[in-house]
């Protein structure tokens, strides 16, 4: 899964971001004092498509501008199959990211002959 984010980042489709929390908890120090001490916790990923054909993308926010949490996620539904344009940006750009993969697999074949060892 870690590959294809990276490829779907690649290709300019996919962006995402960690959602972390920050906890506060009892620590010793050094000297044996009680002391307190912050922690950072990724809680979650949240990931965003984009859309190919906005070629300005000065109106996206910054990975640091969203909020933590996981309140604004939404329970993914099946959608039905549609029919495929080749003149459409997404579909251009899911091409793009299918020839990363098709270039990443045949490279890696090259690399890892079967039978090899």
């Amino acid at each position: 899964m870690a590959e294809a984010i990276k490829a779907l980042e690649f290709a300019g489709v996919l962006t995402w971001q960690n959602r972390i929390t920050r906890i506060r908890e009892r620590c010793t120090d050094l000297f044996g004092r009680d002391g307190w001490r912050w922690r950072v916790i990724r809680t979650s990923n949240a990931y965003r498509f984009l859309d190919p054909k906005a070629a300005d993308l000065a109106g996206v926010p910054s990975k640091s501008d969203q909020r933590t949490g996981t309140s604004d996620q939404d329970v993914s539904i099946p959608v039905p199959a549609v029919s495929i344009d080749p003149r459409s940006p997404l579909e251009r750009a899911l091409a793009r990211f299918g020839a990363v993969i098709a270039a990443k697999n045949s490279i890696e074949a090259s690399a890892n002959p079967v039978g090899a060892s």
